[in-house]
């Protein structure tokens, strides 16, 4: 597990555990919403002008897009199965570190779901709580995911005050006990389709993200490879590969996208496709939607036959590694100051080079004046 350095032993009367999601419509009349806080989050969409700028961009695509996700959603039951999920995590974990005699308050603050994370600070505060434990649901750290989660807590406990000891788990990209929840999965899914090596691909579909971070230093990419490495000593006769869903935009992502390995696949002789989520815990849109319809359509389009591992979620090798995650810090053997976690500041990349676009293009329209 990727913790960082420990922080030293915990010596508070009130520590709470908080459960960092992305987050999901519990309706689909929240759809446009959620959207809209996705695409207004600077360290998920990065633009080179001010905050304000990104917020009107952000509701015209949300309001252009909405009507196609809420469509999306309404095909896998009308809502985001994330957040029920998450909750189901939260309380199982609640009753490991019960019978484990350290009880812990457990909360959870989805980041896309617009009041929600400002909602479990204010209850967080409420019960006094003097030390905070930020633990990720995203396995591997990116500043996109976990970064930007980080800085939202950050950013409400410092505006309400809070003067208390704020840690993080990093990221847990091979630790043992998220591995074994993923290996046991996959194992039950490759059993009962009675699946074999010599035409079986299993393909770790995994959230896309902007090339462009990645050059700029997110190690996002390089955790994945760590998942992958694992996976593959593990399932050393089958055949793994990794690739990136998700993508929006123009922008070259993280290669190779998706829905482009899929055609070459076939075309190497694979008879069976089994999609395995390594950067998801939950089962959600991305899962039930992009990889069960439309991933799982164009495999049968190729003449393969898809299948998809569930997500890990409650698996009790998952729980034990959060636990285990908890009572490490409790006892002042992991975690690392949430404040060093936070994504890379973007003033100047965003106020910055709109206020010299600005000065430029008034240069040039004095020259144009000056010249007639």
């Amino acid at each position: 597990m990727t913790a960082g350095r420990p922080s030293g032993s915990i010596r508070a009367e009130k520590p709470a555990l908080v459960l960092l999601n992305f987050g999901g419509p519990r309706h689909l009349e929240e759809v446009p919403d959620f959207l809209y806080e996705i695409l207004r989050d600077p360290n998920t969409v990065q633009l080179p002008f001010p905050q304000w700028g990104q917020n009107l961009l952000a509701r015209f695509i949300a309001r252009r897009r909405g009507r196609e996700v809420t469509r999306q959603y309404a095909a896998i039951g009308g809502c985001s199965p994330l957040v029920a999920a998450t909750e189901r995590i939260a309380a199982v974990l609640r009753q490991a570190l019960d019978s484990a005699g350290r009880p812990l308050p457990v909360h959870v603050a989805h980041r896309y779901l617009p009041g929600h994370a400002a909602c479990v600070v204010d209850e967080i505060l409420a019960a006094g709580a003097d030390a905070i434990l930020a633990l990720p649901l995203y396995p591997q750290f990116s500043y996109a995911t976990s970064g930007s989660s980080f800085q939202q807590l950050h950013g409400l406990l410092a505006g309400a005050g809070w003067e208390g000891r704020l840690c993080a788990v990093r990221s847990y990209p091979d630790a043992a006990g998220y591995l074994e929840a993923l290996c046991e999965s996959l194992s039950d899914c490759l059993a009962r389709a009675r699946l074999q090596p010599h035409d079986t691909v299993i393909l770790c579909s995994a959230h896309g993200l902007p090339r462009g971070y990645v050059e700029r230093g997110d190690p996002y990419r390089l955790e994945l490879y760590r998942t992958l490495e694992a996976l593959r000593q593990r399932f050393d006769t089958w055949r793994i590969e990794l690739s990136f869903q998700s993508r929006v935009g123009p922008a070259e992502w993280l290669r190779p996208y998706t829905d482009e390995i899929i055609p070459s696949l076939a075309e190497q002789g694979a008879r069976h496709v089994v999609f395995l989520p390594i950067s998801f815990v939950n089962d959600h849109l991305e899962t039930l939607y992009e990889v069960g319809v439309t991933y799982f359509d164009q495999v049968r389009r190729h003449g393969m036959t898809p299948h998809r591992v569930a997500a890990i979620e409650h698996h009790p090798s998952h729980i034990r590694m959060l636990s285990d995650a908890a009572l490490r810090w409790l006892d002042g053997r992991a975690g690392v100051p949430l404040a060093e976690l936070l994504p890379p500041d973007q003033s100047f990349a965003r106020r910055g080079r709109w206020a010299w676009g600005l000065w430029l293009m008034a240069l040039l329209a004095a020259l144009l004046l000056a010249v007639r």
